[in-house]
Parts: structure tokens; sequence; C-alpha cells
């Protein structure tokens, strides 16, 4: 007997979520004593790793909408490979931060570890004025629309709510490559950076098929491009 809409999906939803819990678990396990030269609480470092799952992990929650939701193979399989992909770098985030011997969250304001760099202290500045969202995350609103919509409009959605999160990621990850000082986080940086330039170029084909447009920056992310 199979499972109506959104309810079958739930163990499809159930093996990713833990499939990201293992992989955050064995880097948690492969990880050693912190080491004496670690990257310290306010270093940019530690806070892309915390403010990038973060915005990993709502990708996450997307793209887990989507491989259930999604009318077409095309962006249902799109939605996979982001969920794998982010998970996978969740994961070896919250590695290192483990190495490091910090914890997974902190009490610095989101983008904080951005001021240090004159073209990315306007997120910055937002988050520790306004606690702004970071770039390119959907609204509490945004999502709960997501969750409510089926059939071509879900789709459209949560191509627009992705393209824009990755516009997002794309400038967190670019600065993260240009503060970050650990080689390995320095270097993880760059490989979200070309990952979500490829799927960029992924959704704005799929939303220029469905003949439907981007969602606008916010100001200061419009600013930054």
């Amino acid at each position: 007997m199979s499972l109506p809409g959104r309810t079958r999906s739930r163990a499809v939803r159930l093996v990713l979520v833990v499939a990201a819990v293992l992989v955050a678990l064995v880097g948690g396990v492969l990880v050693g004593r912190a080491l004496p030269d670690a990257p310290g609480e306010r270093s940019a470092a530690v806070g892309f790793a915390r403010d990038m799952t973060v915005h990993h992990q709502q990708a996450i929650a997307m793209a887990y909408e989507a491989i259930q939701e999604a009318p077409s193979a095309e962006v249902r399989q799109l939605a996979v490979d982001i969920a794998s992909t982010q998970g996978n770098q969740v994961g070896r985030m919250q590695a290192l931060l483990r190495e490091w011997g910090h914890p997974l969250t902190g009490s610095a304001p989101a983008m904080a570890w951005m001021a240090s760099a004159d073209a990315h202290a306007p997120h910055a500045e937002q988050a520790q004025q306004g606690g702004a969202p970071m770039p390119g995350m959907a609204s509490a609103e945004e999502m709960a629309r997501l969750a409510e919509l089926t059939g071509q409009e879900f789709e459209v959605h949560f191509l627009q709510l992705m393209l824009r999160h990755h516009a997002g990621g794309l400038q967190m990850a670019e600065a993260g490559a240009e503060l970050v000082g650990d080689e390995q986080l320095r270097e993880l940086a760059e490989a979200i950076a070309t990952s979500q330039s490829s799927e960029t170029q992924v959704l704005e084909d799929l939303l220029t098929e469905r003949g439907a447009e981007p969602l606008p920056l916010p100001a200061a992310e419009a600013a930054g491009a």
C-alpha cells in the first residue's frame, strides 16, 4: 500500500537525516584532542564553520521538501544532490569544530566573523545591529509557504528560494576562503563556493524553463554582488 503525499516521503527524509547525522558522528569520532594552535573562539574560522552550518541546514531542510513534493524528476534529483553535498559539508565543519575544542554553537552574532573585511562588512553590521538573517536565507514565513504549496507552485517557489539561498551561501563561502586561516576549512570554503556556483546555473536554467523570475536580493547582498 502506497502512502499519500508528504507522509510517503518521511521514510526518505529519515534516511537522509540519519545519513547526515552519521557523517557528523563519524567526523567526531575521527578527530582527536583540540590542537594547541587551533583557531580561537572569535576567529573567522570558527564563525564561518558555525554560520555556514546553520546556512546549510536550511538548504537541506528545503531540499527534503523538494525530494518529496517536486513534480519533476530533475528538481528532485537536484534536491538530493544538494542535501547530500551540504550534509557532508556540515559533517566536516562540525568535525573541525570538535577537533579545535569548540562547541557547535556560540554566542557571537551571526556573520560577525565577516566584519574584518571591508567588502563583507555590511552583512556583519546588519547582523550585529538588527539580528538580520544570514545572506540568502529564507524567512520563517517563506519556509511556511513552501511547506504548504504543492505541484508546480511548490517547485517554482523552491527554485526561487534555493537560488537566492545559494547566492548568499556563495558570498559567505568566498568570504570564508578569503578570511579563514585554517587550511582545511579554507579548502572546504573554496569547495562550497565551487559547488554552489555550479548549482546556481542549474537553478537559473530550471527557473527559466518554468517561465519564472529569481527573487530579488536584499539590499546589502545586491550591493556586494
